[in-house]
Formats: C-alpha cells, structure tokens, sequence
C-alpha cells in the first residue's frame, strides 16, 4: 500500500483547486496533460483549464478570446468539435445563488438553482468560431478592483511597462499573471481557529463595535458604520451559531472558506451601491479582512473604556492586554491576507486602522507605528491612490469619497510622524495628486442619485459645507492644505540650504500658507484666530477644532525654530507661538467630557503638541533665569510660565501607563520637574554672576531677513505679542541663542527631549 508522503504540519490544502462549480477542459493533449486555451497555449503560460473560460483570461479581461482549440495546429474548427460546457452557478450577482449557503450546509448539498452559461455573439471574423464566456466571470464591462495581484500593481512612467507601451503602441497584457497558489497547513488552519474564537461573545464584540461608532460619530474610522454593520449582520446570520458554539469541524470549514474567499475578486461598478459592496464580503463571502478590521475596531473602542464600565469588567474586557489581543489578531489577519496577495480597499482598510490601533497601544513614536505606516503608504501607491480618484476607475461615490479620505489621512499622518521623529518623509506631495474629499458626512455620501445632488448643493466653491459644522472630514480636508507646507518645513531642517536659501524658501512657505488660509471659509478662520469658541460644540467638534488650531501654529513654531538654528532669528515669535499652544492644551486637557471619550487622543496631544512648546517655554525660562541682570519686565512672566510648566508636568503625570503615549510623556515629565527644580532652587549669588557672549550672527544679517517679510529681527514688535516684548530690555542677552548651551533646536522631538534629560544643568554658563 502506497502513502503518499505529507509535509510536516498536517494535510495540505490547495485553495486554488477547481471548485465544484467550475468544469475542467474535457479535451487532452497525447501527453496525457489538459488542453491549455488559446492565450494561454501562445503565450505559453500556465492554465487552468476551466471552461468556458480560464482563470487567467477572466483575470486579464479578455475572456472573448478565451478558446480551446481542437486543433491548435489548424486554422479552422469544426462546430462539431466544441466541447460541450457545464453549467456553472454565477457568485458575483447579487441574485444568484452561491454554493455555500452556510457552514451548516453539508459538502455533499448541491445548489438547487443553477444559472445556465451566457453565450456571446458569433465573432464576425471568424466564422463558425463560436466564443463562450464563464458564467461565473464578472460582466465585461465591471472591474476588479478587491484583488490586485502582484502583477497589477501601479507601475509609473519610468517602468519597463510604459516602454513596451509606448514600443508597442497599445494595450498589451505585459504584466505578470501567475498568481501563487497558498496552500494551506494544519498549523494555518489551527491559527485560524484560534483567530475566530473571539467572536464566540458576540453581545460584546456588537456593543463595543457600537460603541466606538458612537463616539466617533461614525466620523473616526475609514472602514464607515453602514459597512460594517452589514458585515456583522452577514456574519452573525450566516455563521453565528457556528463562531458561537465554536465546533471544531464547522470552524475549520469556515476558515478553509475565509481562505478561498480572500483570494477570490470583489466585482463591482459605479452603480454598486454601499449596501450590495458590503455583501460581497459577508456571509458565505466572508474574508479574513472583514474579520481583522472587527478586531482593530473592537480593539480601538477597548483603549477608551468607560469609567464604570461593568459590563467590560465582567467580561474581562477591561484588561489591558485586551487591545493587545485584538491587534495581534488584527495582525494575524494582515499576514494571512498577505499571503493570498489581495491589495484592495479592504486590506488597505485594515492596515490603517490597524495602525491607529498599534498607536494607541505602543504609541506613535513605536517602531511598530512607524513600521505599520509605511506599508499603508507602500500599498496606497500600489493601488495608485497617490495619482488620485480618475473617472475611468467607474467608482461608486462613496467609495471614491473613502479613497480620498483615507490618502489624505495616509499623507498626513506621514509627514506628522516624520516631523515628530524628524525623520524624511516616505511620501512626497511632489509625486501626488492631493485631492481633498468633499466636507459631506456619512450619511450623506451614501445617499442615492436625487438626495446626494441636493446635499452636494450645499457645498461652497471649495466643497467645504456652508453649516460652519466642525467634523473630522472638515479637519482632513483643511489640513491637507497645509500639509505640503510642513512637508517643505521638514525639508529646510533636514535638507542642506544655505542662509539666504533658507531665508528665501522660509518666505515662499509663509506667503503660500497666507494665500492658503486667506481662502478658507470664515467659520474656519475663526478656530484658528479667535477664541475657542466651544459653546454648544459637541465633544467631537472640540476635540477637531483643537487640533485643527495647534496644527497651524505648530507650523509656524516649527519654522521659527529652523530660522532660529539655521539663520539667526531671535526667539521672540517662537516663544509667543508656544505659549499660546500650551494655553490651549491646558484647557482642553482639564474637560472631563473629552478626557473620558479621548483619552489617547489627549495623551497624543499632550505628548507632540504639548511636549514641543512646553520644552520651548521651559529652555527659555531657564535662559531668562540664568540672565547676569533679571529684567524688569521680562519676555516670559515667571510666575505664570512657572504654574503653566508645573501643570503641564501634572498632567503628563497623570496618563495612564497602559497608554502608547505614557513613555514619552512620563520623560517629559521628568525633564520639565528638573528645570524647575534648577529654577526654583537657584545656584548661589556668585555663581549667578556670569558674563554672556556677543552676538554669533552680525545685526546687519539678522535685519536682512526683515526685507522676506520675516519676524527675525529682535526689535521688531510681533504682532498680537506687544505684552511679551520691550524694545531694548532684552536685547543683548537674548541674541545668544544657546547661552553657553550646544541647543540642537530643530532635531527630532525625541532627541530633544533626551537632550534635555541628559543635560549637566550644574555646569555654569560660559
């Protein structure tokens, strides 16, 4: 008795096999191998030998030319000769009838309806060569968009592709086919199995999913609410008696299903409506994305629980390893997708919101984040997102709206990250096309024809809505203007300029950011300009409009502190810039009804906006303190700058240690409780008396910049900052910038801080 030999691991799974609906070629070659159809056999490609056509040409659109020839070597074929087709049941209607009804159907149950394979026209060509297309393949005119091989990824100009493009002068299927064939491992099966425990509570998992909804607003995730409650709904009808008792037979089969589904093409078109997009990935035609974006949700909602949240508390759901567990899962299913070489929405769905998860749970400055970010951004130019939404992808609206969105956050939050760590950027808006989605809710973007034309009426020129209602699309959609212009900061203080360059550049991004600004809609000039206004404002309105504010002052300061370091400026404008961003921190940071919906959203802010212009405040105080004579009326008032830094400190002391944010803000906590350690326990009177260096950088070069329309010159009033300045006190000794100090004032946040910490506040100023 023969065995065949089976790899260590268990019984391997070929996921690629023919499926029971599909008919193999009945025709063979004298080898004894299956027929190979005519693209395939000149191209000399493998096939699959499905009929009526194969998986390659259903693939690459071209299923018209999908034909097996009797006689390849001929020229004409005999009507007689064509081998009769089996029916085959269609999965990507919406009425038809799929194979797998539930995971409680039996493997021998056969569908009962069975839809009869469409016939084209007769080519008039070729006559006498009638041409069939697979019934199971998608109509001509959809496309595929769910499932990009690694072969139709985005390849730009100076691909080998455009060369044989532009030699052969047409369209051509020059990319590579050949999807790899997974086969699936016991030890793969078993990971699964493990994967689909969790949604055994399925009360919990609903409440938590709902929950986070409702915080956000529906406004906080990419994947949108209308989606994933279709998702859960498919799930828990379809497999909701299986995930709940947790069989082990009927869970391996569900996830050999997940397998087969994940590989297998999403087809749609610009009439797809949200509802009909959701099912294609539900229900029998469940995929491990779906899955591993309920548990990056879940774990999302987990990171911000309730104060007296019982329910979580009996449930052991208010651990916290619990966001953990969910982003290992969220993970496991990044890997499994991975390996079925899907590149679509979904994935990308996923990995975004996996990596706002991982940033909660590690924090944003984490390798891990940092990590996770650059595979959002290497598969968003994969997909050729970065060329933008074009007519021809024959998009539905509201998923076109999503890519928009979910680009605009993608580019964002690089340069954000890059600016914290002062790291280059990995995108540049020099090789994008930046188009900001449209300032419509949720609600809206899935309405139908009539209702979206009228909601769409209410938008302004630059499809800002007219309501002057704050949400998080109105925040992307604003801060991806100005986004570009802290790109271009981070490259003055990465890149090799010389003074004058850096002077001339510094001048071109503060007139493009006030051209920018000067043509927004008033109700958003208002959030940066006027008074926080949050009267009547819901949590989420606060919580934007506050980081919309600190994110254009946080340009300005960081231009301030690369024209400190890098030509000479005096620090009048950074200090007034920083004070008036950590006024606005302290208050948002003492609103209970934020600090319980926002916690990490809070701890982040603390952590980047906060930490940056607290160490600012508290360098300088520590220069001021240090001065041979205290002025009479000094820059920074030192009572209030002193209970400003000592609130501040309390507030980092008190982020929860569970929190991503807690290591950087426990070491700001440090530093700044240090500095005011040396400031309000000064050295003796002797040492205090110590003399200061001239000026390092020529008065007649610090008042060149004044002709860019720069604020560098030291006796020139800032605007709006008359209190904070006298002409002539401070004059001399504030022109040092580093008062016998090696200050690396524009490197990376982090190193700074470290700076800070490690400096010998006990040597004496020089």
């Amino acid at each position: 008795m023969n065995h065949q030999h089976q790899p260590p691991g268990g019984q391997i799974i070929d996921l690629q096999s023919t499926p029971a609906n599909h008919a193999l070629a009945g025709k063979y070659r004298r080898n004894g191998k299956l027929q190979s159809c005519e693209p395939c056999r000149r191209s000399k490609l493998r096939c699959d030998h499905v009929v009526p056509a194969c998986g390659r040409c259903v693939r690459r659109r071209c299923v018209d030319q999908c034909v097996y020839h009797p006689n390849p070597l001929t020229q004409s074929r005999r009507a007689s000769e064509i081998t009769p087709l089996t029916p085959v049941t269609s999965t990507n209607e919406e009425s038809s009838v799929s194979i797998v009804q539930s995971i409680e159907t039996s493997r021998t149950e056969s569908p009962s309806i069975i839809t009869p394979p469409t016939v084209l026209p007769r080519s008039t060509e070729a006559v006498g060569r009638e041409v069939h297309r697979a019934a199971s393949a998608p109509p001509l005119h959809l496309r595929d968009e769910s499932n990009n091989r690694s072969g139709r990824q985005f390849l730009g100009e100076t691909s080998y592709v455009s060369i044989f493009a532009d030699g052969l002068g047409g369209c051509h299927d020059l990319t590579y086919s050949h999807a790899q064939k997974v086969r699936l491992s016991h030890d793969k099966i078993v990971q699964g199995c493990k994967i689909l425990s969790f949604l055994k509570d399925k009360p919990s998992i609903l409440r938590y999913v709902s929950r986070w909804y409702e915080i956000c607003e529906d406004e906080g995730c990419i994947c949108i609410e209308p989606i994933m409650k279709e998702w859960l709904w498919g799930l828990g009808i379809n497999h909701g008696d299986v995930l709940r008792d947790q069989n082990p037979e009927k869970i391996r089969r569900l996830v050999e299903l997940l397998w087969r589904n994940t590989q297998t093409s999403i087809i749609f078109d610009e009439k797809t409506t949200v509802t009909q997009w959701a099912k294609l990935a539900t229900g029998p035609n469940i995929r491990w994305e779906v899955i591993g974006l309920i548990a990056a949700i879940v774990g999302q909602c987990a990171s911000t629980p309730e104060p007296s949240d019982r329910f979580a508390k009996k449930h052991n759901l208010a651990h916290p390893s619990f966001p953990r567990q969910m982003s290992e899962i969220a993970e496991a299913c990044l890997a499994f997708t991975r390996e079925c070489e899907v590149l679509g929405d979904m994935y990308i769905w996923l990995l975004m919101e996996n990596y706002c998860l991982t940033g909660m749970v590690k924090g944003e400055s984490s390798h891990a984040t940092y990590t996770q970010g650059g595979d959002i951004i290497a598969s968003a130019v994969a997909m050729g997102l970065h060329q933008g939404v074009k007519t021809e992808d024959r998009l539905p609206f509201f998923l076109s709206q999503v890519r928009r969105r979910l680009f605009a956050q993608t580019y964002s939050a690089e340069i954000g990250i890059a600016t914290f760590l002062g790291r280059p950027p990995r995108i540049s808006y020099r090789y994008c096309n930046l188009q900001p989605p449209l300032d419509i809710s949720v609600a809206q973007m899935i309405l139908e024809e009539d209702e979206l034309a009228l909601a769409l009426a209410g938008l302004d020129e630059n499809g800002f809505n007219t309501a002057g209602k704050i949400q998080r699309v109105t925040w992307t959609k604003t801060w991806l203007g100005c986004a570009p212009e802290r790109e271009a900061i981070l490259d003055l203080a990465l890149g090799q300029y010389t003074r004058d360059e850096i002077v001339r550049l510094a001048g071109d991004i503060q007139r493009r950011s006030k051209q920018y600004w000067d043509g927004l809609p008033a109700f958003i000039k208002r959030v940066r300009d006027g008074p926080l206004d949050v009267e009547g404002r819901t949590p989420n309105e606060i919580l934007y409009m506050t980081v919309m504010r600190q994110a254009f002052r946080a340009n300005d300061l960081l231009l301030q502190r690369v024209l400190i370091r890098k030509a000479g400026a005096t620090s009048e404008k950074l200090i007034h810039v920083a004070r008036s961003i950590l006024k606005d921190i302290l208050l948002m940071s003492q609103r209970h009804d934020l600090g319980a919906l926002f916690q990490t959203d809070i701890a982040s802010l603390l952590a980047v906006q906060g930490m940056r212009s607290a160490a600012v405040i508290a360098v300088e105080l520590l220069k001021q303190e240090q001065l041979p004579v205290y002025p009479k009326e000094p820059l920074l008032p030192r009572s209030q700058t002193i209970q400003d830094l000592s609130v501040f400190a309390a507030r980092l002391g008190a982020i929860d240690p569970a929190d991503g944010s807690f290591a950087i803000c426990d070491q700001g906590r440090k530093v700044i409780t240090h500095i005011l350690d040396r400031i309000l326990s000064p050295p003796a009177a002797p040492d205090r008396q110590q003399s200061y260096r001239a000026p390092t950088v020529p008065r007649d070069q610090l008042q060149q910049p004044n002709q860019m329309g720069l604020d560098l010159v030291m006796n020139e009033p800032v605007p709006g900052c008359g209190l904070l300045h006298v002409p002539g006190v401070m004059d001399p000794a504030m022109t040092d910038l580093n008062f016998g100090i090696e200050v690396p004032f524009l490197g990376a946040d982090n190193d700074f801080m470290q700076w800070l910490e490690n400096m010998d506040w006990e040597r004496p100023v020089q």
